[in-house]
């Protein structure tokens, strides 16, 4: 893995957890709703620091992959969610 690759997995890293950090701040004034968003960036971060050993980040981009379409979903629900016209 060459240093630029490196670089980028850190940057995702340190947004998946800015993006933990969010989530989990939401999470704690609404928890109903965003508490399954929060777990499944956790999930990522967790996933995207796998990619760092080589026999796991073939595994950790497939499951990633779903993980962010679930997370994607999750993002789609809630703004029904919170946003349905009343």
């Amino acid at each position: 893995m060459d240093k630029q690759e490196k670089d980028v997995l850190f940057l995702m890293a340190l947004a998946v957890s800015g993006a933990v950090l969010a989530s989990g701040l939401a999470a704690f004034q609404q928890w109903i709703i965003v508490l399954p968003l929060t777990i499944a960036v956790f999930l990522i971060m967790i996933l995207t620091l796998f990619q760092y050993k080589h026999k796991f980040a073939h595994l950790a981009e497939s499951i990633e992959n779903w993980a962010m379409i679930i997370v994607l979903i999750g993002i789609i629900i809630s703004f029904i969610y919170l946003y349905k016209p009343v």
